[in-house]
């Protein structure tokens, strides 16, 4: 393994061949999306299904590429590909009959759909991309997911006015994460994040598909992009916790957390929030 790619990776679980390998069958599969949707099919999901399947898989590029250490202004960039590419996947729900619609993230279903979108909140605020946060809130507005989840309500209510008090949440593996938020000092605060942080992937197993992929790689393509729960960096950040106890463990995004903070905050209402 090449030692500069082994020293600026952010995960030990990847390897250069495969991530290259990976990144190169991204960029094919890119070239057929257009080619697949000038396909007429008879059913209108069908377009819907190879744009969200493309959506994801710029998502899966941005975790791949950070899990790989690249750069982070770089990562801020493509997190707008991201977003429009989920932007599209909306556009094309509209063509779908009221009978046959769904919503381009159902939360309640499959827990990965939840992590990703709450990573991908979590990558705006972390990246400063403060400007995506509407955008990304319009994926699930209007839908049933909308003010249903008070992790989701957590982080928008920094950036977005008027946001509801909502109590419930949709998994049970992100009640140590609101546990923690709900002390009542910073460092009560930051010994619950600590608790949720180490816990983290092992609450995923038995229910994320995303767990374990790591054991499946191979020279030729990695189903592994990292496994990251960056939304407990954003609280971290967002609430100037400590992170002292955690900023080791593998799954904490600390480089984004570095990141966020040596740049100026933005003037939002998190004063208010907090």
């Amino acid at each position: 393994m090449n030692r500069v790619f082994e020293k600026a990776r952010r995960q030990p679980l990847i390897d250069q061949q495969s991530y290259l390998a990976t990144l190169r069958w991204f960029d094919e599969d890119t070239r057929l999306v257009a080619q697949k949707l000038a396909e007429p099919t008879g059913d209108p999901r069908d377009n819907v299904a190879i744009l969200k399947a493309f959506a994801l898989q710029c998502w899966d590029t941005l975790r791949l590429r950070y899990t790989a250490g690249e750069s982070l202004p770089e990562l801020a960039s493509y997190l707008t590909t991201v977003v429009e590419a989920y932007e599209r996947v909306v556009d094309e729900l509209e063509k779908v009959p009221d009978e046959l619609y769904y919503p381009p993230f159902v939360f309640d279903d499959m827990i990965d759909n939840y992590v990703d979108y709450v990573n991908i909140l979590a990558t705006a605020v972390l990246l400063h991309r403060e400007d995506l946060i509407p955008r990304i809130h319009a994926l699930i507005e209007g839908t049933d997911y909308d003010k249903a989840d008070v992790l989701i309500e957590g982080l928008l209510a920094f950036f977005l006015p008027e946001r509801p008090k909502v109590e419930n949440w949709y998994w049970k593996a992100y009640t140590p994460l609101l546990t923690a938020l709900n002390c009542t000092t910073p460092h009560e605060q930051a010994k619950g994040m600590e608790k949720y942080v180490k816990g983290w992937y092992k609450s995923m197993k038995g229910v994320a598909h995303f767990w374990g992929k790591h054991e499946q790689i191979e020279p030729d393509f990695s189903p592994y992009m990292g496994y990251w729960a960056i939304c407990s960096g954003a609280f971290t950040y967002l609430y100037d916790l400590d992170d002292a106890g955690y900023r080791d463990e593998m799954v904490y995004p600390k480089d984004m957390v570095d990141y966020a903070r040596s740049l100026p905050r933005n003037q939002a209402s998190w004063k208010e929030v907090l």
